[in-house]
């Protein structure tokens, strides 16, 4: 049937006459009447389809296509070249040719369909393999060789900025790591309007509010019909919202469809157990993507929504700069049906596969997953700008105001081969303007990134922070029969190091082997100056001089009770941590403390001051830094805190606001924090304009509260 079909084709491409195509008969309008009669049934009825209708319109189609165009996939005449004519179109040429109607990027890469469904079905392969000798040879153990290649670690990667943006203003920005580049987060603050991600309908649904500042606070209005947004973003009148959301299953359709039909006892569509299931089903069946909300918000009491695009994938991170926005996601590849199934293994972009010159395969690639980049020109958010995709499990991103880095966590352990193995970080280097990016170097450095600020780029260096795991691998001999049963991993090692490589992503300085049996717990990179935090039983700080990329060195290593999660440059030449301290005999953590050290001197780091936060023992901000509230030149940061009180057997949960004077922490505020009316903790964040500091809570209540006096001043209740 493919090959008549094909013939059909053919037939037509050569026979047919240059005379204008009716409008209903159109190759985009065949298609859509194909895709209308298919779109009620399953993937495998879909030829069948194809052929009726093909051979259905062929004697009237012949009639009117011209000699060149492109019959029932859509293509346009342009797209087939005269010298292609007498060729064989396989599955993957026929699904490009469609395609390439999507305006062409920049840059290209000379990768095939055929070579991304060769490349995944290799791994499902290997897959299988790994798991019929796991349960199908159980005279041998078999090391797991996929490991981080086979699931996408999904955690926020990104950093905040030792300085916020220069330009003047007195209100709290996002706490961000790049100056010009902005970070999506559950609040926004423009210096007059709130925005804040809500849960609503007793956090069944959720809504983002926007509220007034000027004379008080006044919730304007609520954009509502949410379930899973989690990152927005306001430029200029444009506001921008991500959310998750997964496609149904045809499980999950059919279950649907029967519970609308019951209409009486227990089997009623009535039951939270159903609810339940089909959420359940609709995780294992169906495919996660992305909604991306733009909205046109210059009337803030009326925003209209402009256009919602769908990227297929789970969500890594998004960025904005110079009024293009960027969305990264991982895009995991389902169990291939068929080399004819694009979306089982080529990312989906608003419900169309991508071109594979749009798709990046590295060399050596092991991965089961892809790294997709697109970008929205916010001031025409009608189409995708760019996209770009890398077979890259992609654990992390850092973006600078021209670069997109993407690291990648491997194993370069071969599976029957003994020796000394570590894990490495890959790193792919992107330019990017004006919305278009371009691969530019691809390098690899030994150890994992274990913190969002670990990386930093500075006079075209890119400067990383590691933590290197190291093991011995041997053989495991039977000593009766002299056979191999298997292997194990000995001598296991742990250190760090940090290391410079340039624009090809190539190493041309490093530090290794410091502070064994630790690891790194916070990073901070500033001008030609780094500092790193390792913790076992105390918390060494050490300073490294990066003036010459090419010889770093360690200047000075300050050890102290504790450890600090999260590092923030002050001015004057101070360096603020926040963190945990610690027994200096078993590491045993005894509440959060603040630190202040004085690196006026690089080389005889001091801790000016320490503040003891022993009654709480949990922050948002030790792990998320855009939880810490936090502007230099205002002098003023502060976070909510958690903690136990043993007195009365009850949570302190509380916001506490701080400042840094004369040497020494002042607590400026600490204001007790509500749970909603279950009784349920809900997100806390606080913010500040001119001198009123807002409290907001992730159910819509906000208070206001006057900085210098500390008396609240205006409030909104559920």
């Amino acid at each position: 049937m493919e090959k008549k079909n094909r013939e059909i084709e053919e037939f037509l491409k050569v026979s047919g006459e240059q005379e204008e195509i009716p409008k209903g008969l159109r190759p985009e309008n065949m298609k859509k009447l194909l895709e209308e009669n298919t779109n009620s049934k399953k993937k495998k009825n879909f030829s069948k389809w194809y052929s009726i209708a093909a051979a259905a319109a062929c004697l009237v189609l012949i009639l009117f296509v011209g000699k060149n165009a492109g019959v029932i996939q859509g293509i346009s005449k342009e797209e087939i070249k005269p010298s292609d004519q007498e060729k064989e179109q396989s599955a993957d040429k026929k699904l490009e040719k469609v395609q390439e109607s999507e305006e062409v990027a920049a840059e290209e890469y000379d990768t095939s369909y055929d070579d991304l469904y060769q490349f995944f079905r290799k791994r499902e392969q290997e897959r299988n393999q790994l798991i019929n000798n796991v349960y199908g040879e159980a005279k041998k153990e078999m090391e797991e060789t996929d490991g981080a290649a086979e699931n996408a670690v999904q955690e926020e990667a990104s950093q905040q900025s030792p300085q916020a943006d220069s330009q003047k203003k007195d209100y709290a920005d996002t706490n961000k790591q790049e100056k010009g580049v902005d970070e999506g987060d559950i609040i926004k603050n423009d210096g007059r309007y709130l925005y804040q991600i809500i849960s609503t309908n007793n956090g069944y649904s959720q809504a983002i509010q926007i509220t007034d500042t000027k004379g008080g606070i006044k919730e304007v209005a609520r954009i509502k019909g949410f379930d899973n947004v989690f990152a927005m973003y306001i430029w200029q009148d444009t506001l921008v919202a991500v959310e998750s959301a997964w496609t149904e299953s045809e499980e999950t359709k059919a279950e649907k469809a029967e519970s609308k039909k019951t209409e009486s006892g227990s089997e009623k569509f009535k039951s939270n157990a159903i609810i339940e299931d089909m959420a359940c089903c609709d995780i294992i069946g169906g495919n996660p993507y992305q909604k991306i909300y733009i909205y046109d918000i210059k009337d803030r009491a009326h925003p209209k929504e402009q256009h919602v695009f769908t990227v297929g994938g789970n969500y890594l991170d998004t960025r904005l700069t110079d009024g293009y926005f960027y969305c990264f996601v991982t895009h995991g590849v389902n169990r291939i049906q068929g080399r004819e199934w694009y979306e089982d293994y080529i990312p989906v972009l608003e419900g169309e596969v991508m071109k594979p010159s749009s798709i990046y395969l590295p060399k050596g690639a092991e991965a089961s997953n892809y790294f997709v980049m697109v970008s929205i020109d916010l001031r025409n958010p009608k189409e995708i700008k760019d996209k770009r995709a890398v077979v890259s499990t992609a654990e992390r991103v850092y973006v600078t105001e021209s670069n997109i880095y993407v690291a990648d966590s491997v194993s370069d352990e071969p599976i029957e081969e003994e020796g000394i193995y570590c894990d490495k970080t890959n790193l792919i280097r992107f330019s990017y303007k004006d919305g278009m990016m371009k691969k530019e170097a691809e390098g690899s450095v030994k150890g994992r990134l274990l913190d969002d600020m670990a990386m930093n780029e500075y006079d075209g260096y890119l400067r990383m922070a590691v933590t290197v795991e190291s093991y011995q691998k041997e053989k495991i001999v039977d000593e009766v029969f002299g056979r191999k049963m298997g292997f194990r991993t000995t001598e296991h090692k742990k250190d760090n190091s940090l290391y410079v490589l340039n624009s090809e992503l190539k190493v041309v300085g490093k530090i290794e082997g410091l502070a064994e049996d630790e690891q790194i717990y916070s990073a901070r990179f500033m001008g030609e100056s780094g500092y790193f935090v390792t913790f076992r039983q105390v918390d060494p700080l050490f300073s490294v001089d990066l003036s010459n990329p090419r010889e770093p060195k360690i200047l000075g290593e300050l050890k102290i009770s504790g450890f600090s999660e999260y590092l923030h440059f002050y001015k004057d030449n101070l360096l603020l941590g926040i963190g945990m301290e610690a027994d200096e005999d078993t590491g045993r953590t005894q509440g959060m403390k603040l630190s202040m050290f004085d690196i006026s001197d690089p080389a005889q780091v001091t801790e000016q001051d320490k503040y003891a936060l022993s009654e709480y023992d949990y922050s948002e901000g030790l792990y998320n830094y855009k939880a810490v509230m936090i502007d230099t030149e205002k002098n003023l940061f502060g976070f909510y805190a958690e903690g136990w009180e043993p007195k009365v057997e009850e949570n302190r949960e509380e916001y506490l606001l701080f400042s840094y004077e004369d040497g020494a922490f002042r607590q400026k505020m600490k204001i007790a924090c509500d749970r909603d009316k279950n009784g349920i903790c809900v997100s806390v964040r606080g913010t500040y304009i001119g001198d009123v500091f807002y409290l907001m809570y992730g159910d819509g209540r906000m208070e206001a509260y006057s900085l210098e006096n500390n008396e609240l001043i205006g409030s909104i209740p559920l």
